[in-house]
């Protein structure tokens, strides 16, 4: 996933509490030359794969909003922690499963909203004195048009992509 190869690697690599130890994909040539910053990093050829190796303790789950149900339950059940690319689920019967899920295993789950954590955001808030009232709008330019961002049936769509964000 593009968030992941332009954010997220580096983030995790740059983590006081977390080392990035391996990646999944379906096309292992592709995720070595992408890891090539980070030397050390085991290549798994399938999603399965990474979800059996007992080295990891989380994963990020980048994956196609319509994936994101079935690889974030499957991570739970394999005992791993999952920070899970927003929306979290395609509706909300899907977010109250993976959650019930992650209470059930005792394991962690997080929504990655970048506006939680990212500084321009905590120095916004930061800065204020008392509530007030914030509008803002945000979007994006669909350039590509096979971006799953623009794909149904994988989840895509501006309400899910960016709507979200509304109520972060």
């Amino acid at each position: 996933a593009h968030i992941a190869r332009r954010a997220v690697l580096a983030a995790i690599d740059a983590s006081s509490n977390g080392t990035l130890g391996a990646m999944a994909s379906r096309s292992p040539e592709r995720a070595r030359q992408m890891l090539e910053p980070y030397p050390g990093v085991r290549v798994h050829d399938s999603y399965d794969a990474l979800l059996a190796d007992d080295e990891v303790d989380a994963v990020y789950n980048p994956l196609p909003n319509s994936l994101h149900r079935e690889w974030t339950l499957r991570a739970l059940d394999a005992g791993k922690h999952v920070l899970c690319e927003k929306p979290i689920g395609v509706d909300a019967a899907e977010a109250e499963e993976m959650a019930a899920a992650a209470k059930r295993s005792g394991r962690h789950l997080m929504e990655a909203f970048m506006y939680r954590f990212h500084p321009a955001m905590r120095e916004f808030v930061e800065g204020l004195r008392e509530p007030l009232h914030v509008q803002a709008t945000f979007g994006f330019t669909a350039k590509d048009p096979n971006d799953i961002r623009l794909q149904r049936d994988l989840g895509g769509g501006a309400l899910l992509d960016v709507g979200c964000y509304r109520r972060a």
